[in-house]
């Protein structure tokens, strides 16, 4: 585990000191900070308009759609983010050296994959900070509030683990990132069809990232969902570490 945290440090370090991590960061939060100005816009001509900020509810109208926005922009910005988290180190040929190290294949899947998320995690408390600042001035469900906020750390949990597989399977950050990017999708959309049919108690129902994350986002949480994300989570960091394994038998 030391040898993890060792790599999830230098993980973090690397997005800290590289621009375009903090210009990714801030144009989401710029993006984000709009939105819930408009929001909150919206929500103050209702209050005004009914008298009673109670039936309208600050958390549905205001806090709930920004993390929301905040979901949809982590299926993209985290495979972008993650491209470079093992086909930059390929490229650079610094990978081989950590692989004679004699750091193991999880120790490192699981080092990568910390730091990612720890920088994304920084993201999300920083998009809380938008909604927290209502406190006192109006009444927030902080119930509601902290399912969405454990929904997006596991959300990006899970998809880091994916962005991180993407990255072991190729040396073109371009190409992980697009195949990160492609895995999102699917999972997104996987019960498209059963949807459209009215089926929505079925295997490829749960299979869908969707099904999930919205009961969380409405403040419902279930272990079924907590299991959905554990198991994507792992599944794709034993996949991330059997890859590094392949790479270190090719060297």
């Amino acid at each position: 585990m030391s040898a993890s945290l060792i790599l999830a440090r230098h993980e973090w370090r690397r997005l800290r000191v590289q621009a375009w991590s903090w210009v990714l960061m801030a144009g989401v939060l710029a993006l984000l900070a709009w939105i819930f100005l408009g929001r909150l816009d919206t929500f103050l001509r209702l209050q005004e308009s009914t008298g009673n900020a109670a039936t309208i509810g600050a958390t549905a109208q205001v806090a709930a759609p920004v993390l929301g926005w905040l979901a949809i922009v982590l299926l993209v910005l985290v495979p972008i983010l993650g491209s470079r988290t093992i086909a930059g180190e390929r490229r650079a040929h610094s990978l081989s050296l950590l692989l004679a190290a004699g750091v193991g294949d999880g120790a490192i899947a699981i080092g990568k994959w910390l730091g990612l998320w720890g920088w994304l995690l920084l993201l999300i408390a920083l998009t809380a900070l938008m909604p927290l600042s209502l406190l006192g001035t109006t009444e927030l469900d902080l119930g509601r509030l902290s399912a969405n906020l454990l929904a997006l750390a596991l959300h990006a949990a899970a998809l880091a683990a994916i962005a991180l597989y993407a990255s072991s399977v190729t040396t073109q950050p371009v190409l992980a990132t697009a195949l990160a990017l492609l895995i999102n999708v699917v999972l997104c959309a996987i019960d498209l069809g059963a949807r459209a049919a009215g089926v929505s108690h079925s295997l490829i129902n749960w299979l869908a990232l969707p099904t999930h994350f919205g009961p969380l986002s409405d403040g419902i949480v279930a272990s079924v969902d907590l299991v959905w994300f554990g198991l994507v989570t792992a599944v794709f960091l034993a996949l991330s570490a059997r890859q590094i394994g392949s790479l270190r038998s090719a060297d």
